[in-house]
């Protein structure tokens, strides 16, 4: 029977900000209610990752591992870097010190898991969330027993079971980020904390994932949970602006107004920020609605501001939507991050200029713009049906490592010299590629000391003049 149980998150990207592991503690919390011994390994800051599981082991000898990969790659077509290689080394260090039972999970996996397994030499993993299945697995006697649960993966099964079927109501485990990680260490980068409302995604955008790792339907926590798990973290921790991580905050019908509501009699003093937002549908009564709850910043994202790539990427509003948005917002006291995916399918010289004119006429001082050129391209998606019909990847690929979809409308080079020569003011720009530079981590550190209001995003006109001909505009950019 096993008993002690180690999860090791092992993601240690910095850029553009470090993430805490908010998945793996719920994974941790949920082994401990159901009775293991269990101890988090969090690798963000370690400097030696090998070195500090080794000792690990050494120091606990776990019968039990799990392993949680965040992301398999940057995503940045520019500047391609897979994290892959990283988690291999972990997990030989592992293999080499210990026979405890191993599975791995985390959304990295999750969107392909099989070929992970492949690429790690490992035998067991774990699809979508893992509350449920990761306990099934450390309490079956042998892992077998458990190869047709719901979520779990098997190199060796080859049947259905690598596909997951069943969903959990979020609210099976309360999380209790606090509880397993060193949120201090978080804060210093940047006074936020992440909290999800929700899981699942039932839109159908060309290229996510979310459906995939989280399930196509909208499975919502109860709100009062919610208001109660962030007084819980304001009363540990100290913190008082925290992120909704959802995968669309605005999403389904009815929930925002009801969550937010739920904040509002809570009175909990706190600042919220939204990671992702929809622009379709929104109204003016939300936006007042949001402000009262405290919501001060939102990711919104729209991925492009004319109807053919709208279309063409399968995101179900307009560009007319997209304007409303904008013009609601605007005259909101809500800081916004202007999102934008270019490079898809029938993106052309004129729809990239709709979107940059858009930047520059509808985007007020206060806001800023995000731009990621080229989409990753993933397997299970509308994406990967596209790029396989067009030949851009073959059917053998796996798609492990990075391989992006750009247009054929345009070369790279072409785009930017489009970007370049149509913005009005590139400061107010981030492309994801500038989010690498090391003295960023410096520079949110300060932001910290100096408690300078967050969202930190919103400083960006300034970080950019500080980069200048550093920044990827000013760079050749290839194919």
């Amino acid at each position: 029977m096993l008993s002690r149980i180690l999860i090791i998150s092992t993601n240690r990207e910095m850029s553009p900000q470090p993430v805490a592991p908010a998945g793996a503690a719920w994974i941790a919390e949920a082994l401990s209610q159901a009775g293991f011994d269990t101890r988090l390994l969090d690798l963000s800051f370690e400097k030696d990752p090998g070195r500090r599981v080794i000792k690990a082991l050494s120091d606990w000898n776990p019968d039990g591992i799990g392993i949680s990969v965040r992301n398999a790659d940057n995503g940045d077509f520019l500047s391609p870097r897979s994290f892959l290689p990283d988690v291999k080394e972990i997990t030989e260090a592992i293999k080499e010190n210990s026979s405890a039972r191993i599975i791995i999970g985390g959304p990295g996996v999750s969107i392909m898991p099989r070929e992970m397994l492949d690429y790690l030499e490992l035998d067991w993993a774990c699809m979508g969330e893992g509350e449920e299945a990761v306990v099934a697995f450390f309490n079956a006697e042998k892992p077998e027993d458990v190869e047709h649960f719901p979520g779990i993966v098997s190199n060796k099964c080859l049947t259905s079971c690598n596909e997951r079927k069943e969903w959990i109501s979020p609210d099976t485990v309360r999380p209790k980020l606090h509880g397993w990680v060193d949120v201090k260490r978080y804060l210093n980068f940047e006074p936020v904390l992440p909290v999800q409302g929700k899981r699942g995604c039932a839109n159908n955008c060309l290229y996510c994932t979310y459906n995939r790792i989280e399930g196509r339907s909208w499975r919502l926590r109860e709100p009062s949970a919610v208001a109660e798990e962030i007084s819980e973290l304001i009363l540990r921790t100290g913190a008082r602006t925290f992120e909704f991580v959802d995968s669309i905050f605005n999403q389904p019908e009815g929930y925002m107004e009801d969550l937010l509501e739920e904040l509002i009699r809570w009175d909990l003093k706190a600042k919220f920020h939204v990671s992702s937002m929809s622009p379709k549908g929104l109204t003016k009564k939300q936006v007042v609605l949001m402000e009262r709850a405290g919501i001060t910043a939102v990711g919104i994202t729209p991925e492009s501001a004319a109807d053919e790539t709208l279309t063409s990427l399968r995101k179900g509003f307009t560009e007319a939507e997209v304007q409303n948005a904008a013009e609601l917002l605007k005259d909101s006291s809500i800081k916004a991050l202007w999102c934008f995916l270019m490079g898809g399918p029938k993106e052309d010289e004129l729809t990239v200029k709709k979107t940059l004119d858009f930047i520059n006429g509808r985007i007020p001082a206060k806001d800023k713009a995000f731009l990621t050129t080229g989409i990753r391209i993933y397997p299970h998606t509308g994406m990967h049906e596209r790029a396989l019909k067009e030949g851009v990847v073959s059917s053998s690929d796996s798609l492990l490592m990075p391989k992006f979809y750009f247009t054929d409308k345009l070369s790279p080079e072409e785009m930017r010299g489009i970007i370049k020569n149509r913005l009005t003011d590139s400061r107010k720009v981030i492309f994801l590629s500038d989010t690498n530079f090391p003295s960023l981590g410096a520079l949110r550190w300060m932001g910290t000391k100096l408690r300078l209001p967050s969202p930190f995003w919103s400083y960006a006109n300034y970080m950019n003049l500080m980069l200048s001909g550093r920044r990827v505009i000013n760079r050749k950019w290839e194919r």
